[in-house]
């Protein structure tokens, strides 16, 4: 089972279907480990999920968590700055200097020695956060004051920065340290543009050689060293042919995408075949046209953030990214820029360059837009090295506050404002020093106006050349072959027909087969199929075989179908019967049982059978040629199946010139197998007479499966199933579609069009197969027999949408029950009155009865997916005897994980309770309240409308009370039963505690056989101290007088049931205030409430001074008293009553005053809201009367059925 875990959830908004189970989660340690155990998973993939994943593969590893690919140790060391540098000193790769930063004055004698820009950045940096380049020591003070802010568990780095560097990315994958596949790509931008918001070139045009191949060197040292299995990326900084590693991330990159569509290699792919162990061909070969670049351009929101500097630096800005594939970089670039939404200028150009170095660059650039007929505008100093160079340009310029008196003519605000500027081309000089976070540039100003008036803007200098030189080139922009990548063709297809599946056990009572052939069906891509009326040992003729037959089909079908009957020498008026229940009479003369031996046997079959109904036949030689004729003479339409011989396909052919209503169907089996491959297997054609079906193709009408895989099976020895020959179907015909033997449209139309209108079959609407072409493989051995296993295919079935639903996914079926139907009656007339039907009617569930209920649950989304079975054996789906059937169906269904509703399993995916310690209710907060409640919800939902939920299936639960429980234990017991768990009471009277165990001894000891333990204890301070010595969860079920929280979390859910809502409430708490731990463990809660509280005991029973003074402080205390008057009982919503615990009472005399003090009875009640709720956590003596327990208003017994809160946290 494969488990995704993303906190994005666009990351998965075009394939949320890949993964068995989807979370949405932030990543962290303690969420990793919630669905770890929870889904009982055998290893972590973390190599895909960008940085995040990679900072805590190291605690994982340390918590015994199985990381696969890679070693946690290794990722550290790639991760670590110190690590890292020693590992690369030791292979001898080069790296920029760099040092730890622990004080400023340490920091500035290192940059004064390799001298300034520097880099300093935070350990383990996320998209850049808090990484600056600075070139002076005030900007150096600066920047790390704001680093260290950022990020103060990590020490900081800083590094020297190369100015004028090329950045390039190396994407690599490796097996145990070798590597299987790389690719270099190159940035645009220069060093110093995080690599995120670079624009990337593919396959690089202007790497010098010797750096390609010192930067593989590099990559295969670091890929070594670090032992690295799976995908990792390299950054690398190159001057002069220098190269030199930025840093190198263990895991797949955001260029790894861009990279397999480019050069058509799914890199992932292959980093995944390592990183589960499965063989991977090492540098496969590569086939990209000659004159070929992909380029991949960022896309930015800064239109969406208001302020925001749209100014490239090492902090990640971007918010998406475009590629794009050109004939050259230009090209390429170009239609990438337009895709984001850029717009190509039309007339005004308007230039701002900061620095001199970049207006030398950008001259010759400048100089082709003016030849071009661009009219060129520009601020004053770049106005003035343009006219010294002779291109005459418009003068612009901003003044503080934009004076009045400024022409408009000369404003550059005016310009933008007025959509006058068709390309702003803005190069700020670099930041040599930090100005104050309220000033404002001149500059910034215009770059913001740009943006805000929706101007093109560019403000890298090697971006603007690229893009000034590809306008220069004038592309006309047609879509090229080039324009577009795929690793291999996903063709969607019709829900395919198989005119003759094979059903081995088709008149055998209790058989599965037809359960099995249906399920293979589906799976391989048939949404419909015909089957045959030929078993092994009878056949479907007459209505009892045809009974038969149906009863089996209603333990569950995958696909619909069609039944068939067959005809023999004598059962003309005997099929008469059936006609309304079959969609065709089958005439055998070459199957495995129950052939005819005359032609002359069947010709009163031509008269009786209806015209209307599809007639076919086996027949071969010189019987095929008679009952051609027959057919003939009777103007019948008749179709021949499993066509073999050159002599048959002619003779159709003939019979098809001749005018003859003649159709024919092919086995695939027997385009792909001949007596030269299974020469016993007399049945498969010669190779000659293979040769004329191809030959004859445009002959053939239908490619069918029939009977001839299972009799090649049985030739071959093998282990024979029902299934054999249904999934090898399509992957030939695809395999043949790639080498050319057949067209899209032939298979289309002989597994869909023809057999749809030959056999006059039904829509299947909103059904669709999805199949891979051209994407090779190796059919691995399945449950079901194939001679084509070992061999490379071509193409596979993908996707199968059945009935508006996926029901298969890569093999996998995702129906939550079988939803073929039978549609042999389909379309055709009704029934005469002398044909009755024998059948017995379908008994379906009543609207409102439970089954109904069920059903409709079960057409939501599946949970789980269902294996494929192809080996034939029994799938427990429904009834399976013709008595279950007529008796309707089943009382109760087997339990599975379809039970579980979608949106519980969602809620229980983000709980915050689960493997803690539940030991007072002070650990809860409002938000965590709310989410308890509504997963109890959901699992009182669930049980009620299936029974059980499997939700604990494989738990268990150790219940330790050293104090007597009915309602607790039992409730316990009851909630781990109904969600599919198990619970092991312990009796403390009978257990090592009479020999003197300890508490934490007893805890230690049944946390090895438990899960989680619910503990009731007398000591105050017991729960805390099981918890400080068991490893799994403690329940705090009472700890002496001081707490209950679980029944406190029942108390409020039952307030909020009861009553709709718990704000705004008057709760009145009765009784024994003093020790009633329910009561200390309610109140508390009740402070996340606007409630009042009322509080009535004797004055010996009266609540404890500390939650007392809470109550007061939090104003929700508005009565005290020793008597429950009238006036009280009048305001309550909620009369909650206690039990005196006699237990508690030192001096039995005390007790015995008090104890029956205060009794909630009818006449009590007389004042009391209609709807007001009386609770009690039970048990109880005599403070609420017996006859309370008839008044609607009594909530303590139906408070003990929602017994789902006992284990909704453990859930």
């Amino acid at each position: 089972m494969l488990t995704s875990f993303t906190f994005n959830p666009e990351t998965v908004s075009t394939d949320y279907d890949e993964a068995d189970r989807l979370y949405f989660e932030n990543i962290n340690l303690e969420s990793v480990l919630d669905i770890y155990q929870m889904e009982s998973s055998s290893g972590v993939i973390i190599s895909m999920g960008g940085q995040t994943p990679n900072n805590i593969a190291l605690p994982l590893h340390r918590l015994n968590v199985k990381v696969l690919g890679t070693s946690p140790e290794m990722i550290d060391t790639a991760e670590n700055r110190y690590k890292f540098s020693r590992m690369l000193d030791r292979i001898f790769v080069d790296q920029p200097e760099w040092k730890e930063l622990t004080s400023i004055e340490e920091a500035t004698r290192f940059c004064d020695r390799v001298t300034y820009p520097v880099l300093v950045r935070p350990s383990y940096v996320l998209s850049g956060a808090a990484m600056n380049t600075v070139y002076s020591q005030d900007d150096l003070a600066n920047y790390l004051n704001q680093a260290v802010e950022v990020s103060r568990d990590h020490p900081v780095v800083i590094t020297k920065y190369i100015e004028n560097a090329k950045e390039i990315e190396m994407d690599a994958v490796a097996q145990d340290g070798t590597m299987v596949g790389h690719f270099i790509s190159e940035h645009v931008e220069n060093a110093g543009v995080h690599s995120g918001d670079a624009t990337l070139i593919l396959p690089p045009q202007d790497l010098d050689p010797e750096t390609v191949r010192r930067i593989e060197e590099a990559t295969r040292k670091i890929g070594n060293a670090l032992n690295v299995t799976g995908p990792f990326n390299i950054q690398f900084i190159a001057k002069d042919n220098e190269i030199k590693v930025i840093e190198c991330n263990v895991r797949a990159s955001r260029s790894f995408p861009f990279v397999s569509k480019v050069m058509g290699v799914d890199l992932i792919e292959m980093a995944t075949k390592v990183i589960m162990g499965l063989p991977v061909d090492a540098y496969p070969q590569t086939s990209i046209p000659k004159d070929y670049v992909g380029v991949k351009v960022p896309q930015f929101s800064f239109s969406r953030l208001s302020g925001a500097d749209p100014v490239l630096g090492v902090e990640m800005a971007s918010t998406g990214e475009v590629a794009c594939f050109g004939r050259d970089k230009y090209e390429a670039y170009i239609k990438a820029l337009i895709s984001t939404g850029f717009r190509l200028p039309n007339k005004n150009i308007l230039l701002s360059i900061g620095s001199f170095k970049d207006k030398l660059e950008m001259l010759p650039s400048i100089e082709k837009l003016y030849r071009m007929g661009y009219n060129l505008f520009a601020t004053a100093g770049t106005a003035d090295y343009l006219q010294e160079h002779g291109l005459p340009v418009k003068y612009l310029e901003i003044l503080r506050n934009e004076e009045a008196n400024q022409k408009s003519e000369y404003s550059l605000t005016q310009h933008l404002a007025n959509n006058l500027i068709d390309l702003y081309i803005n190069l700020p000089s670099s930041n040599r020093f930090r100005r104050p976070a309220n000033y404002m540039s001149r500059g910034y100003q215009t770059r913001r106006m740009a943006v805000d008036y929706q101007t093109p803007l560019v403000t890298n200098v090697k971006n603007a050349k690229i893009l000034i030189e590809a306008i220069a080139r004038h592309f006309d922009l047609e879509i090229l072959n080039i324009d577009y990548q795929t690793s291999h063709r996903t063709v969607v297809l019709p829900g395919l027909i198989n005119i003759a599946a094979f059903v081995p056990g088709i008149s055998i009572q209790g058989s599965h087969d037809l359960q099995t052939v249906t399920r293979a069906s589906i799976a391989a891509g048939f949404s419909m199929i015909r089957i045959m009326p030929m078993g092994v040992d009878g056949s479907l003729t007459d209505a009892r075989a045809l009974k038969i037959a149906q009863i089996n089909s209603r333990q569950g079908a995958y696909c619909d179908y069609n039944f068939s009957v067959s005809a023999t020498s004598t059962n003309s008026e005997q099929v008469g019967q059936v006609t309304n229940q079959v969609g065709s009479l089958f005439i055998p003369f070459n199957h495995l049982s129950g052939n005819i031996s005359k032609v002359a046997a069947i010709t009163s079959h031509f008269g009786s059978w209806p015209t209307y109904k599809p007639m076919i036949t086996d027949a071969k030689t010189t019987d095929l040629a008679s009952v051609l004729l027959l057919a003939s003479l009777h103007d019948r339409k008749l179709h021949v199946m499993n066509v073999t011989s050159k002599d048959d396909i002619m003779l159709i052919a003939l019979s098809k010139e001749k005018g003859l209503k003649i159709t024919c169907d092919v086995s695939v089996y027997c385009l792909f197998l001949s007596q030269e491959d299974y020469p016993q297997c007399s049945f498969l054609p010669t190779k000659q007479d293979q040769e004329a079906l191809w030959e004859y193709l445009s002959v053939i009408d239908i490619f069918s499966i029939g009977s001839l895989p299972y009799q090649v099976a049985i030739e071959a020895k093998a282990d024979v199933t029902p299934a054999v020959g249904i999934a090898d179907t399509l992957p030939l015909l695809l395999t043949a579609l790639y080498e050319g033997r057949l067209t899209l449209e032939d298979i289309t139309s002989r597994l869909h069009d023809n057999p749809k209108q030959i056999f006059e079959l039904h829509d299947q609407a909103s059904t669709s197969v999805e199949v891979e072409v051209d994407r090779a493989y190796t059919l691995l051995p399945s449950a079901a027999w194939s001679p084509f296993a070992g061999k490379t295919m071509r193409g596979s079935v993908t996707r199968v949408m059945f009935q508006d639903k996926t029901a298969c996914l890569d093999g996998d079926l995702l129906m939550d029950s079988a939803h073929g139907k039978d549609m042999s009656a389909h379309s055709l007339p009704p029934a005469s009155p002398e044909a009755k039907s024998t059948a017995s009617p379908a008994l379906h569930p009543r609207p409102d009865s439970s089954h109904g209920r069920r059903q409709s649950l079960l057409s939501s989304r599946p949970i789980n997916r269902i294996r494929t079975q192809l080996d034939g054996h029994q799938p427990i789906i429904g009834p399976t005897s013709a008595i279950a059937e007529d008796l309707g169906p089943p009382l109760y269904h087997p339990i599975s994980t379809t039970s579980t509703s979608p949106s519980l399993l969602e809620l229980l995916s983000r709980s915050p309770f689960k493997q803690r310690h539940i030991l007072s209710v002070t650990q809860f907060s409002r938000q965590d309240l709310h989410l308890l409640f509504t997963v109890a919800q959901e699992m009182r939902l669930g049980v009620q409308r299936v029974g059980i939920l499997d939700i604990l299936r494989g738990r268990l639960l150790c219940t330790l009370f050293y104090e007597p429980s009915t309602r607790t234990s039992a409730s316990f017991d009851a909630a781990m039963q109904r969600l599919g768990g198990r619970t092991l009471p312990i009796s403390t009277a009978h257990s090592s505690t009479q020999k003197g165990e300890s508490l934490q001894d007893t805890v230690r000891t049944l946390a090895c056989y438990a899960d989680c333990i619910v503990l009731r204890h007398p000591d105050p301070d017991s729960s805390r101290l099981a918890a400080k010595f068991s490893p799994v969860p403690i329940l705090n079920g009472g700890n002496g007088s001081v707490e209950h929280p679980t029944q406190a979390f029942l108390d409020l859910f039952t307030i909020r049931e009861e009553l709709g809502t718990v704000t705004g409430l008057t709760i009145t708490f009765v009784g024994d205030l003093r020790y009633g731990r329910t009561v200390h463990s309610l109140v508390k809660l009740l402070a996340h409430y606007a409630v009042t509280i009322q509080l009535v005991s004797p004055s010996v029973l009266a609540l404890p001074s500390t939650i007392r003074a809470s109550l007061i402080s939090s104003g929700q205390l508005s009565a005290e008293s020793t008597e429950l008057t009238p006036e009280i009982v009048a305001h309550s919503d909620v009369l909650y009553c206690t039990r005196v615990q006699k237990e508690r009472f030192e001096d039995p005399a005390v007790y015995e005053t008090v104890k029956d003090s205060i009794v909630i009875n009818n006449k009590v009640l007389r004042g009391a809201k209609p709807g007001c709720v009386v609770m009690h956590p039970l048990p109880r003596n005599n403070e609420v009367d017996e006859e309370v327990d008839f008044d609607g208003r009594a909530a303590y017994f139906r408070q003990v059925s929602l017994w789902a809160l006992e284990v909704a946290w453990s859930g």
